[in-house]
């Protein structure tokens, strides 16, 4: 009789979290993005693992890509993407997109948009996460200082050598931090001064607004699609760190333009304007 009463339990209980996850968007975005951080822990020492034998190799992020892209249909996350044969670069240059949230990571490593002999930049603070901080070091993430403008700097200046050594791209945030809202944040000037600095060509990728399937302000993480553009290629050769902040101020304009055109289009897609 005891067991009797622990399997209706059991049941009842399973029931309830199958009928909030129905009913309820806040219970839903919670328990999707508590199953998204546990995935993603649970990748990371996946990753550390078969990076041990080529520690600080970039080359080690194609086990992210591949775990992640077996993972967005999990989410019911769908891309349409644009312009991918502009990443067919096989030399250095510096890949700008806009920070929407942490499910970035999908945008990043799925769909086939990952560069080929690409890292990232990312704040320090990220190498003290447990194991994804692991994970990157042993991707071979460059950290930067965010607080030490002085430090920030020296390491831009050597990464504009080691992308030409390596024959490396770097993907930058150029907001620096997550823009959970519409259009995009002022950009920083790091990503352009090293693209002068090492005389390779930008090239920007925009994500499209999540809104269709998520909000943080909202609670809410649905399935849905966006899309994806990568925009031509912009050269820096000849320039000098004088343009910095006009060719930033470009590239913006360009993106912006772009987030908008492609966000509209998938409102309409949906009725939703």
């Amino acid at each position: 009789m005891e067991l009797d009463w622990i399997q209706i339990f059991v049941i009842s209980v399973l029931l309830s979290l199958i009928l909030l996850y129905e009913l309820s968007s806040t219970f839903k975005y919670y328990a999707k993005m508590i199953l998204y951080y546990t995935l993603v822990s649970i990748y990371s020492v996946i990753v550390c693992i078969l990076s041990l034998p080529r520690p600080r190799d970039p080359t080690n992020l194609r086990f992210a890509s591949w775990l992640l892209s077996n993972t967005n249909s999990l989410f019911g996350i769908r891309a349409e993407v644009r312009g991918l044969h502009h990443l067919d670069y096989n030399k250095p240059c510096v890949v700008v997109a806009n920070h929407q949230s942490s499910i970035d990571l999908f945008s990043m490593f799925s769909f086939g948009v990952w560069p080929k002999r690409c890292v990232p930049i990312g704040k320090k603070e990220l190498l003290f996460t447990g194991t994804f901080g692991a994970c990157l070091y042993l991707c071979g993430i460059i950290f930067i200082d965010r607080l030490n403008p002085d430090k920030a700097r020296n390491t831009l200046e050597r990464t504009a050598k080691y992308m030409e050594d390596n024959n490396l791209k770097v993907w930058i945030f150029p907001e620096g931090t997550r823009n959970h809202e519409t259009g995009l944040l002022p950009f920083k000037k790091g990503a352009f001064h090293l693209a002068i600095n090492a005389q390779v060509p930008i090239i920007p990728i925009v994500f499209s607004s999540y809104s269709e399937f998520y909000s943080k302000r909202e609670k809410r993480f649905g399935t849905g699609k966006f899309t994806i553009t990568v925009l031509p290629p912009i050269p820096t050769e000849g320039k000098t760190s004088d343009e910095v902040t006009e060719i930033a101020e470009m590239v913006r304009k360009q993106m912006l333009t772009t987030y908008n055109e492609t966000s509209m289009q998938r409102l309409e897609s949906n009725g939703l304007n």
